[in-house]
């Protein structure tokens, strides 16, 4: 599978001395590196978006931590595992919406315990890069079987929605959402896609068409408030969105928004298909009322891609990030493992769940 844009999100070079990350909050009028030394320069670019997307973040985060681990200049494993747990704790905090987050500096803490013990620290640390290596390498391939996947949901020439921005720049490499899509177009497709701008970041205008339309895709970028007008004009084959997280019943969290396209889709009688790697899944969270939703400052939404304030000052703003959609309204959801209709975690998760 070809990679639709030639740099990651997220790169962690062979030194293990930093961190190079696109900053996304500049797209798409520039493409800006950031070089990153430091556990909270990490914890920046996560809360601030400059990394977004729930496999990048975790990515970026695994990565991190091994970086600031090979910085570290001691040979005291007690002061060395004082450290490990500081910058895990600082990046456990950086957003409490994204699972992969959480799954991904867990791994790396599993590693360490495996690891600690003995007195040569580099050997910890070699431990370390490797594992952080080895999540992102995984998350390629979960991406690649998740875009094949996917393909078998779409036919040639299909129209299909998306949501905030599941493509190459939230992941690896080649998205999960968007995955197939760009699929697709290597074998000759042509899907056309609308894109919504997904306020009040618009992730969608600035990212996922940014992307798309680098890889010639057929890209319509169209505001959040229209996507009934073009399901109900025949123009939407298929819905394909990213998750943060999955619970254990199949509830989904996901940008702000997603829930809106799911209750729209229902009633015109459109498939709504989830995409993610299987770490989304929290088989800890029974349903989508036990995650917790993540508030972001009020000027995103009254100030900022404005010149002025486009609000009245003192206005009172609530601006959750994301939202949840009910299990019943997901027509599959696509992992790495294949193609999972909802009837499978709602009937699965009422096993579970009743006989506790």
């Amino acid at each position: 599978m070809t990679s639709p844009i030639p740099y990651d999100a997220v790169e962690f070079p062979a030194s293990g001395q930093e961190l190079v990350i696109l900053d996304e909050t500049e797209l798409p009028l520039k493409e800006i590196f950031l070089h990153l030394t430091s556990a909270e320069e990490v914890y920046d670019a996560i809360k601030r978006l400059k990394v977004r997307g729930a496999p990048a973040i975790g990515v970026a985060a695994a990565s991190g931590l091994a970086m600031c681990m090979n910085r570290l200049l001691t040979e005291n494993p007690e002061e060395f595992e004082k450290e490990f747990f500081r910058v895990k704790k600082l990046l456990y905090s950086s957003r409490p919406t994204a699972v992969n987050l959480m799954w991904a500096l867990d791994r790396m803490e599993k590693c360490y315990e495996g690891l600690k013990g003995g007195t040569d620290l580099n050997a910890v640390r070699k431990g370390l890069d490797a594992e952080a290596r080895n999540i992102k390498d995984e998350d390629i391939r979960m991406c690649e079987a998740i875009a094949g996947h996917g393909l078998t949901l779409l036919k040639p020439g299909c129209g299909i929605l998306t949501h905030c921005n599941a493509g190459h720049l939230a992941v690896s490499r080649y998205g999960t959402a968007l995955g197939p899509i760009y699929l697709a177009q290597q074998m000759g497709y042509a899907p056309k896609v609308y894109a919504d701008e997904t306020r009040p970041l618009l992730q969608g205008a600035r990212l996922t068409a940014f992307e798309l339309m680098k890889a010639g895709i057929d890209t319509t970028l169209i505001c959040d408030n229209m996507a009934s007008l073009v399901m109900r004009q025949g123009r939407i084959d298929a819905v394909m969105v990213g998750c943060d997280r999955v619970a254990a019943n199949g509830d989904v969290a996901n940008k702000i928004g997603t829930s809106g396209l799911a209750i729209l889709a229902h009633h015109y009688g459109i498939p709504f298909y989830v995409l993610g790697p299987s770490s989304t899944i929290d088989e800890n969270c029974p349903t989508g009322a036990d995650i917790i939703i993540e508030e972001r400052p009020a000027f995103e939404v009254t100030d900022m891609h404005y010149c002025e304030p486009r609000a009245p000052k003192g206005v009172k703003v609530f601006n959750p990030a994301f939202d949840i959609t009910p299990a019943e309204l997901v027509t599959a959801l696509v992992t790495e493992k294949g193609v999972f209709k909802n009837s499978y975690f709602t009937r699965a998760t009422r096993v579970k769940y009743e006989n506790t």
